[in-house]
């Protein structure tokens, strides 16, 4: 074992806040073991990235095979990955198509009984790895566990907890309440992995979530309510920057998996919220010239 420390710049939440943790000084693949086979989706995380990193290593399992898919960054990203060659396993250094398409790169490489992919800004909690195994021993036939966590902010101070949820159909319909399973919580046997087919690359924002139905219909999961993971969510998240795309990609969803009465619910409230939009504009027209109007992109050009 050797000692990584905490990055010297800061802390990393739910871990120790002074001295060092002892990592394997490499990782193996016994196959008299589970093989956890964790994919890093990337793209100019350098600020984050070695949390992400630094948190498979602490957990102190060295039947871990680290896949990082970076897609192409420009900043510090590949000098921490450099660093960190030695643990990685496989490192993907290429344009992709976006987060989806290189979840599914990642996976494709994946030899682990138990898979689970952790965003480059997030990161696991400690204990993660040795909850994930005692709940699959508990039930050996359980194919997906679901874990709590934390949501924190880009400086590390604590925003909301979620609960972990059980797997199912209910559950995932209360999405629009503000009821979701925490992604960087999950992991699952690479079995139910192969028959979901991966995630759906045609979507940017509820991949996970789409994710989360085709499992639903194999299996419920197994839920502890440990904290296994933490997201981080701040100005520049994805999430925020794309939020626009939720409505058309939660009804794509509530449409394939036959959620009838969501998406109706669904398409009657955007339709409201596009008609309110239409008045409020009426009566901006009404009070300023058209001309003015169109400059400022309010209006469409005739």
């Amino acid at each position: 074992m050797v000692e990584v420390p905490l990055p010297s710049s800061r802390r990393l939440y739910g871990w120790p806040e002074e001295g060092a943790i002892a990592v394997p000084e490499r990782l193996n693949a016994d196959p008299e073991r589970p093989l956890f086979s964790i994919v890093i989706p990337t793209l100019n995380q350098g600020a984050f990235i070695e949390d992400t990193l630094l948190s498979i290593l602490w957990q102190g399992y060295d039947n871990v095979e680290i896949i990082v898919v970076d897609g192409g960054s420009t900043d510090d990203t590949p000098g921490v990955l450099e660093r960190y060659r030695p643990w990685i396993s496989v490192l993907i250094s290429e344009p992709d198509r976006g987060q989806s398409d290189a979840i599914n790169k990642g996976f494709r490489r994946a030899t682990g009984s138990i898979l689970a992919w952790l965003n480059s800004d997030d990161f696991y909690l400690p204990g993660a790895f040795r909850t994930v195994m005692e709940r699959f021993a508990t039930d050996p036939s359980g194919r997906w566990v679901i874990g709590s966590g934390d949501i924190i902010s880009a400086d590390q101070q604590f925003l909301r907890h979620v609960p972990a949820r059980e797997g199912s159909a209910e559950t995932l319909l209360a999405i629009e309440n503000d009821c979701f399973l925490l992604q960087q919580s999950c992991f699952w046997r690479a079995s139910l992995w192969q028959e979901a087919g991966g995630v759906d690359e045609g979507l940017s924002l509820l991949m996970d979530y789409d994710l989360w139905w085709r499992f639903s219909q194999r299996c419920t999961g197994l839920v502890t309510q440990e904290k296994l993971g933490a997201m981080r969510y701040y100005t520049t998240v994805k999430t925020r920057r794309q939020g626009e795309r939720f409505p058309a990609e939660l009804a794509t969803i509530y449409a394939r998996y036959g959620a009838s009465e969501p998406l109706d619910r669904l398409v009657q409230r955007l339709l409201k919220e596009k008609s309110a939009l239409g008045e409020r504009l009426s009566a901006l027209e009404r009070q300023l010239p058209v001309r003015l109007l169109r400059r400022l992109r309010l209006l469409p050009r005739p």
